[in-house]
């Protein structure tokens, strides 16, 4: 099934289109122009389809691309970075709840301009375009899809305002401490959307958590061997990532956009990144877990009492 998939067209032209944004990004000596969650949001539509990703196709673009640009422009606000990075989440959030966006990378796009404190509108615009072939991807791939039927089920505002404070006190923990390898956006796109979801175990947690890891360890350590080579590093890393996806059994495209992470800003390359990864993966994991059940006990009972 691996190599199936890796000669499949659908996968070939996910990375490519990763290819390019490397290439883009040296040729152009921008490294603005990577942003990691593009290889996650293209290998999610592409090579494992998210049903409710290609659902809408229209919030695959527009979504992250007004994130990328108000993030960008928060920069010019005289506030500490953590101030910013909070009033870009919370406000983000509450665009996203408004106009019933269930797209989880919509958060790193707005978060990450910030986060790196970009000036510019490189990283905006090359998200305005590497966005708008996703999208056009996934209308694509929806016209072939077998969708589930019925309405999709929008996110309660509770569990959304829950998260929102989680994500926002990890990132103030990480500040505080200087933990920059507690920041991880693709993984908070991740548990932003596995905290809504209709289910989500404990028995779920492990494999994600090892794919998210090992893909974290991997990336760095190829990171290290192939300095220098920001093509090399991004080709290899994606290749290994698609290779522990299918051995654990386990799509998990923001681990796509974790194995670039190394390539953007210095913590992230560090041998503390995969622990980062590990820890921050790791509890929320739990917490997403933990209040599932809690939620769902309630209901759990009513079904027994009848």
């Amino acid at each position: 099934m691996t190599w199936n998939t890796l000669k499949s067209r659908s996968f070939l032209t996910a990375y490519i289109l990763v290819i390019l944004m490397l290439v883009g990004s040296i040729v152009l000596q921008k490294r603005d122009i990577l942003f990691p969650e593009i290889a996650g949001m293209a290998m999610g539509v592409m090579a494992f389809p998210v049903p409710h990703w290609i659902k809408k196709p229209l919030h695959l673009w527009l979504s992250p691309t007004l994130a990328a640009y108000f993030g960008t422009s928060l920069n010019f606000l005289s506030l500490t970075p953590l101030m910013k990075i909070w009033l870009g989440l919370v406000i983000v959030v509450i665009f996203m709840h408004i106009f019933r966006v269930n797209f989880g990378p919509t958060i790193p796009a707005a978060l990450l301009p910030i986060f790196l404190g970009l000036h510019d509108y490189v990283f905006a615009i090359s998200t305005t375009v590497f966005t708008f072939l996703i999208m056009s991807a996934a209308y694509v791939v929806r016209s072939r899809a077998k969708l589930p039927d019925g309405p999709q089920h929008f996110r309660k505002i509770t569990d959304t305002v829950i998260i929102t404070i989680i994500l926002g006190l990890l990132i103030g923990l990480a500040s505080v401490t200087n933990l920059n390898v507690l920041v991880v956006p693709p993984v908070f796109a991740l548990i932003f959307e596995l905290f809504h979801t209709e289910k989500f175990s404990w028995k779920q947690v492990p494999s994600r958590l090892a794919v998210l890891a090992i893909t974290a360890l991997l990336g760095v350590s190829v990171y290290h061997l192939l300095a220098g080579s920001v093509i090399w590093v991004g080709i290899v890393n994606i290749l290994i990532t698609f290779i522990l996806c299918q051995l654990f059994k386990v799509p998990v495209p923001v681990a796509f956009g974790v194995s670039l992470m190394p390539l953007i800003f210095p913590a992230w390359g560090s041998w503390g990144f995969p622990v980062g990864v590990l820890v921050t993966t790791g509890v929320l994991m739990c917490i997403c877990a933990a209040y599932r059940q809690i939620r769902d006990k309630p209901a759990a009972q009513v079904v027994i009492e009848k």
